[in-house]
């Protein structure tokens, strides 16, 4: 297994989807230099969410340190979603279609951009990748 590209923080967002009613992708831009931006984007995809929070703020109280980070299992956002929704560890491992004798324990993963600040929920990390660079317009 290879090890996840790094992301150089603070990154830039650029989209935001809901896929298959359960899952979430975020691409996200690299932002080199002093607001000089470079042409390398990633996609963070969790095939599962139970659920997931966009704050407008990019500078909480405590301030991020990277642009993707695992905050833990015992946050007040985890405790938030715990409270409102169905986050059994086995329904959970239901939606990704298997179930397993060791289920996950739900997670608190964290996107930090310079835009917003994204809060999720999840059992297992997100899939990670660098997304190829655009051609470039040739005169």
């Amino acid at each position: 297994m290879r090890d996840a590209p790094a992301i150089h923080f603070p990154s830039a967002l650029d989209s935001i989807e809901v896929l298959s009613d359960r899952g979430l992708r975020v691409v996200v831009r690299e932002r080199a230099g002093l607001g000089a931006e470079s042409d390398d984007a990633f996609e963070l995809v969790w095939e599962v969410v139970v659920g997931f929070l966009v704050r407008g703020d990019p500078f909480p109280l405590s301030g991020p340190e990277a642009t993707l980070s695992e905050a833990g299992t015992a946050t007040a956002f985890l405790d938030m979603i715990r409270s409102d929704s169905a986050t059994d560890p086995d329904y959970i491992d239901a939606m990704y279609g298997v179930l397993s004798l060791r289920p996950g324990e739900m997670r608190h993963w964290r996107i930090s951009t310079t835009e917003a600040m994204i809060d999720v929920a999840a059992t297992r990390a997100p899939m990670m990748q660098r997304l190829a660079r655009e051609a470039e317009e040739i005169r």
